[in-house]
């Protein structure tokens, strides 16, 4: 057989109608006319496989694109409640170090009342030490002739400069910055928390989503009650905590809580076998809630006869003083207080607290302040847990039916009708969402112990304590909610 190519036939047929005449040529042309009729019939497949292969193509469009809508979204929302986990921990930490602020200001005021009420009694004992045979006492008269010399110079402390003595001036400026700069603050940082806390989640996540759409964002709970009960104030009798804080903190300094000492006479004076001695007690208290008052007292308890010979004792006063910080000093009736002040050395008691050092400083007591409630103070492992939930609109996203370029050919048109198909379909509403949520608990090491060598207990979080932290959690229950919220049925 003679191959011919079309393109080519009619000189080729001429030729070989010429040389094997007309029956060989009407073959060849019938042939050629059979090919002629078979061309084109491929184009309908390709029709097909361009249909398929555009639908396929716009599939994968939209699936990558609402992929990467997905992933952003997710992350945003991540940073979103992580960020407000963190304003969260901050805000803790900071009420905790305005506590500690202001616990240390109550405890120099404690410190200043008792330098006060020290410096009286060694004035007084300047001027009284004469009185007393200190050859019984030759270990102790080192310490009373420094008194003796000291004591002159010692008195400016407790004069009156202006308003106030030196010593006063100094508790009601550190009473005034409790007042009016860490009280105040503590209280704008709780109110403040949850506007500027919404603040930075929005711009977080508009941060993430500059110049691509907008997003929305919304705080979601279960009921809980964010820092509105896991924090309250406390004041007036509630100030329980602060109280045993601050008497604990005072009695760090051993020169606060007890000044307190005994001596017996090195011979008898008075009477054959009795021996003098000398009783100093005294001590710093803090009295209900509003009052520092110290005491400091030194007497010589001596042997004497009476006209039939019979020994009997009697107090001498050596030293005394006494300084309260109060705007009503309350009733003190309690004679266990400064170390029994009272019931052992009552005469240098008595002359303490009617001398002009016995005056009350200003003070306005100890402050209101916040601390965790008494609901989450019952819980051993406290923690604040804080859920945000992102809508991401369709018509925001970058997909074919949001702001691409690429978009389908409309719903008039079969194809069109067919692309509808493989658009984004949200579980719900017209809305793509992502939930989040952050905790913030306390702990302050690896094992949150402190002097776990010493026996020491494991700290409980508080707001006493600046050691809490933030991390992010799983939102299981939030998402179903937000599920719910949204209208989808997810399995």
């Amino acid at each position: 057989m003679i191959a011919i190519r079309s393109d080519l036939w009619w000189p080729h047929a001429v030729r070989y109608r010429s040389a094997h005449g007309q029956a060989a040529w009407c073959q060849a042309w019938f042939r050629y006319s059979n090919r002629r009729r078979q061309r084109g019939q491929a184009a309908v497949y390709g029709l097909f496989v361009i249909v398929g292969s555009v639908v396929a193509l716009f599939f994968l469009f939209n699936t990558g694109q609402l992929s990467g809508e997905k992933t952003k979204l997710v992350n945003t929302s991540d940073a979103v409640a992580y960020s407000a986990g963190v304003m969260n921990a901050r805000t803790l930490n900071y009420e905790a170090y305005a506590n500690r602020a202001m616990l240390a200001n109550t405890v120099a005021i404690a410190q200043l009342v008792s330098l006060s009420s020290w410096v009286a009694y060694v004035e007084t004992m300047a001027d009284n030490g004469s009185g007393v045979n200190w050859m019984k006492y030759i270990a102790y008269y080192p310490s009373y002739l420094v008194a003796e010399t000291a004591g002159s110079y010692l008195g400016y402390l407790n004069e009156e400069y202006g308003e106030y003595s030196i010593l006063e001036g100094l508790a009601v400026a550190s009473d005034k910055i409790i007042r009016t700069r860490l009280m105040t603050a503590q209280q704008v940082a709780y109110a403040g928390l949850i506007p500027a806390r919404l603040t930075v989640m929005e711009a977080v996540a508009q941060a993430n989503y500059r110049n691509d759409g907008s997003i929305a964002v919304d705080p979601i709970s279960l009921g809980g009650d964010d820092i509105t009960g896991f924090v309250s104030r406390y004041a007036d009798d509630e100030r329980i905590r602060f109280a045993e804080a601050a008497r604990t903190a005072a009695n760090k300094d051993s020169f606060v809580p007890k000044r307190s000492w005994g001596m017996p006479a090195l011979f008898p004076d008075g009477c054959a076998y009795l021996f003098d001695w000398l009783s100093r007690r005294g001590g710093t208290e803090l009295i209900g809630f509003d009052e520092w008052k110290a005491l400091d007292t030194l007497s010589e308890w001596r042997w004497k006869t009476d006209k039939y010979g019979d020994c009997f004792i009697t107090e001498y006063p050596i030293g005394y003083g006494s300084r309260a910080a109060a705007d009503e000093p309350a009733a003190d009736t309690d004679f266990r207080r400064y170390d029994y002040a009272r019931i052992v050395n009552p005469l240098a008691s008595m002359l303490a607290l009617g001398s002009s050092s016995s005056s009350a400083w200003d003070y306005s007591g100890l402050p209101n302040f916040y601390d965790l409630s008494e609901s989450t103070l019952e819980s051993e492992d406290p923690r604040l847990r804080f859920a945000v939930r992102l809508r991401r609109a369709v018509d925001q996203t970058r997909s074919s039916e949001g702001r691409s370029d690429i978009r389908n050919s409309g719903s008039g048109t079969r194809i069109g009708e067919s692309l509808n198909n493989f658009q984004a379909a949200p579980a719900g509403g017209d809305e793509f969402v992502a939930v989040s949520a952050s905790e913030v608990f306390f702990e302050r090491s690896d094992s949150n112990v402190y002097g776990a060598s010493l026996g020491k207990p494991k700290e409980i979080g508080s707001l006493f304590n600046p050691y809490w932290q933030v991390r992010l959690v799983s939102a299981d229950d939030e998402a179903r909610l937000a599920q719910g919220l949204q209208g989808a049925v997810l399995p």
